[in-house]
């Protein structure tokens, strides 16, 4: 007697125990994706004005014999607005390296160029693409899992 073959569409599919994923992890890696990318451009594009503004206030100016204080129109101080946008952005902009480093479970290491990222001009252009095409890879590598319903 032939034993009837098993339907292979019923058999286990072979995959690596470590990309599996719960349905809630992978929905708030990819938000947390998401956050991470808006934020890095907006920390990117605070910190080149930041460093446009140096520059002026204490390089051009002092060439040109002007004060620094030229930034200043009435009592609004550009100079300080710009760095005080940029210092509450880079607050934001590291809960969210945080929030995706949690949930893609990197190294702290990595956790931290993500953090360097937000300090150096155009870094954070640069390791935004970077991350955004390494989580794509990790999230389609992955085996999503979801509850049984019972």
């Amino acid at each position: 007697m032939n034993p009837v073959a098993a339907d292979p569409m019923d058999a286990r599919p072979d995959f690596d125990e470590n990309n599996v994923w719960t349905i809630k992890r992978f929905t708030s890696a990819r938000n947390a994706l998401r956050f991470y990318r808006v934020m890095a451009i907006i920390t990117g594009i605070m910190l080149l004005a930041l460093t446009v503004e140096m520059i002026v206030k204490y390089v051009v100016f002092p060439l040109a014999g002007l004060s620094g204080e030229a930034l200043a129109i009435g009592g609004f101080d550009l100079g300080e607005a710009i760095a005080i946008c940029h210092g509450w952005c880079y607050v934001v902009y590291l809960i969210s390296c945080f929030w995706l480093n949690q949930q893609m479970r990197w190294s702290i290491g990595r956790l931290l160029l993500l953090a360097l990222a937000g300090v150096i001009p155009v870094m954070s252009f640069i390791l935004e693409r970077k991350t955004s095409h390494r989580v794509a890879r990790e999230l389609d590598a992955a085996v999503v899992v979801a509850p049984v319903q019972g």
